[in-house]
């Protein structure tokens, strides 16, 4: 099984720098950090958006988890990298309207 610090390492890889979402909002994964891998992978995101920097909590359980849990194979880790970035952004769209989002984050400064 992987260690949480394989997987942290993988996807900062995979993570790290600016990312856009076409035109729209830009998002800056600054750190990585990977509490637990398996049953549930749970991540802990610093990211630099529009200005402001914030930590967002990611708590993957079932498939997802199951991605990191054995070794880690580049299509594995390239569909987690394109799902965490997904949930970055979705997380930054409806952290003001939707509760749980809102709890997923934390502004740091």
């Amino acid at each position: 099984m992987a260690t949480p610090e394989q997987v942290r390492e993988a996807l900062a890889q995979r993570l790290s720098g600016s990312q856009s979402e076409g035109g729209g909002t830009s998002l800056e994964v600054l750190e990585v950090k990977v509490t637990s891998v398996f049953p549930k992978l749970l991540l802990e995101i610093q990211v630099s958006v529009s200005g402001q920097l914030w930590e967002v909590s990611l708590d993957y359980q079932g498939y997802e988890a199951s991605l990191v849990s054995g070794d880690l194979s580049e299509e594995s880790l390239n569909y987690l990298g394109m799902l965490v970035r997904t949930h970055l952004f979705e997380w930054w769209h409806t952290k003001d309207t939707e509760k749980f989002s809102a709890r997923m984050g934390k502004r740091l400064d």
